[in-house]
């Protein structure tokens, strides 16, 4: 679209006039397709371009503050403080602050209070309240949670990756902390500055990972690891070879179940208490879960696709290793159609316990915000934690008798 000067300073006019707090034309601009009405009184916009007619902009809400931002389809809860950077297609909830030359993608859900430092790249993920990020970080597609507060949180070091792209050009999702991890009440984790995660892989609740280990393989709830092991060197390579499959489809069946259980705490829990500024940006929120669920989705049926290739290519070897990853390839065939339509159906268990709801819906009806009523919630918090997490397993079960392959460690929690 082209640029409409004019027509801009028009519309920052009638912002100014609507008690939106605009640093000027020369230093915002605001694309037509945008809804004035969705820039509530008392937002600041001081260095940025809007664009996106799905944009909302909340009360309280800074957006420019360290330099240019560009806002494209996000919406932007109150009292968020967006520094300079990129951001395009994410939901933003309340307290959000990043501090700038950031590049927040499509699929990115950032819960109350979440803060990310400098130069932080996040696409597919959600950080759920709390959460932290140091700077100089790359971490897509994952899901985030653990801690109790603002101040014991689950952070992430600066300069750490997670190495979610693999050789044959396949994206994998990884799990840090699970879905318990909104209730507030889980050990914080700590992933070390300089730390890279090869997805797909869980780290557990109260664990640590060392600054600068490189973690391969899943770790436990509060272990402290280095990630150190003996190199591994493998002759003949063929990317279009596959190995072992299985356990990396259950760590993604975990990853969706995961993003289930929060849709249905949104739908059970956060939405029949929203006030009418929170209730279209935690729909918001709803749509970037389901968007990072088909994205998962997505990326097992590309390597299903490329599984005959993979066969064809090892047809002639007769070893054992050869032999098993032949049957297992082939179960996964198979087994696709089934594994996708589990995966894409939504588990009914019911409502959380009444006694947490009502304990919630009373500290929201007193003012509370979301962080302090669920905290306060403490009746039946125990069992709404089973609840999130029974509802996991599910999907846990379902990918494991599919695949008829299925581990208990996969599906705790």
């Amino acid at each position: 679209m082209p640029f409409d000067e004019s027509g801009n300073r028009a519309r920052i006019d009638a912002l100014r006039r609507r008690g939106v707090d605009t640093w000027g034309a020369d230093r915002v601009y605001v694309s037509p397709e945008v809804d004035l009405e969705s820039i509530e009184p008392g937002a600041v916009l001081r260095h940025a371009t809007l664009a996106g007619s799905a944009t909302r902009i909340a009360k309280g809400a800074k957006v420019g503050t360290s330099g240019h931002a560009e806002v494209a389809d996000c919406q932007v809860g109150r009292n968020v403080e967006l520094g300079a950077g990129l951001y395009s297609g994410a939901t933003l909830l309340e307290g959000v602050k990043v501090r700038g030359f950031a590049e927040i993608r499509p699929a990115t859900l950032l819960e109350e209070q979440v803060e990310a430092a400098h130069c932080v790249a996040l696409k597919n993920a959600t950080f759920t309240s709390c959460c932290v990020a140091g700077s100089l970080i790359n971490f897509c597609d994952l899901f985030l949670s653990g801690g109790t507060s603002r101040s014991d949180h689950t952070e992430i070091g600066s300069g750490a990756i997670h190495f979610n792209f693999d050789p044959r050009g396949d994206k994998w999702g990884s799990l840090i902390g699970d879905a318990r991890g909104v209730l507030l009440r889980s050990e914080p984790i700590f992933i070390g500055g300089q730390c890279g995660l090869v997805g797909p892989v869980q780290v557990g609740f109260g664990s640590v990972t060392a600054a600068g280990s490189v973690i391969r393989a899943d770790v436990g709830e509060n272990v402290v690891t280095s990630g150190k092991a003996g190199s591994i060197e493998i002759s003949g390579f063929d990317r279009r070879v596959y190995g072992r499959l299985t356990n990396r489809f259950l760590v993604t069946a975990k990853l969706i179940g995961t993003l289930w259980a929060l849709d249905a705490w949104y739908g059970a829990v956060r939405l029949p208490h929203a006030t009418a500024s929170e209730k279209p940006v935690y729909e918001a929120a709803r749509g970037r879960i389901a968007e990072q669920r088909s994205e998962r989705i997505k990326r097992l049926a590309k390597i299903v696709e490329k599984l005959p290739a993979s066969l064809a290519a090892t047809s002639s070897r007769s070893d054992r290793l050869s032999l098993a990853l032949t049957a297992e390839h082939r179960s996964v065939i198979s087994a696709w159609d089934a594994l996708k339509t589990a995966l894409r159906d939504r588990v009914d268990l019911g409502p959380p316990p009444q006694a947490f709801l009502d304990a919630y819906a009373e500290s929201r009806s007193a003012g509370r915000g979301h962080v302090q009523a669920v905290r306060r919630a403490d009746a039946a918090a125990d069992e709404t934690t089973q609840w999130l997490a029974s509802m996991v397993r599910t999907f846990c079960d379902r990918a494991g008798s599919i695949l008829g392959s299925f581990r208990q460690d996969r599906s705790s929690g």
